[in-house]
């Protein structure tokens, strides 16, 4: 609750000087979107960066068995967000295995040609 409340603040007091908001790492599970939807609003577009868990692991510095153990909790609590976003029709999934500026590049475009 204290986090949406922080969000909704923030994003109250921008409302005239933006043209959206981008916001990493929320909602981390499907209850979080929901209460995002009921205290927000819907989101008009839902980016996720698709990589494999090797992907996911090599941008980790902990130990192997941690980050094992927390990009699995990742998985588990993200699939059931991916595909209620995805029914929703707001999810743009893009390719996250390439290098660094490349999937930089493709997030920069695909949020380019939803604005237009």
């Amino acid at each position: 609750g204290i986090v949406l409340e922080l969000l909704k603040e923030a994003m109250v007091s921008k409302l005239g000087d933006t043209k959206g908001f981008l916001i990493d790492g929320y909602p981390q599970e499907l209850k979080d979107a929901e209460e995002f939807e009921s205290k927000i609003g819907e989101p008009k577009l839902v980016l996720c960066l698709d990589c494999s868990a090797e992907t996911m692991s090599s941008q980790n510095s902990e130990n192997t068995e941690t980050t094992e153990d927390r990009t699995e909790g990742y998985y588990q609590a993200s699939n059931p967000l991916i595909a209620y976003y995805e029914s929703k029709t707001q999810l743009c999934k893009v390719d996250a295995e390439g290098r660094q500026e490349d999937v930089f590049l493709e997030i920069c475009k695909t949020i380019d040609s939803f604005l237009k």
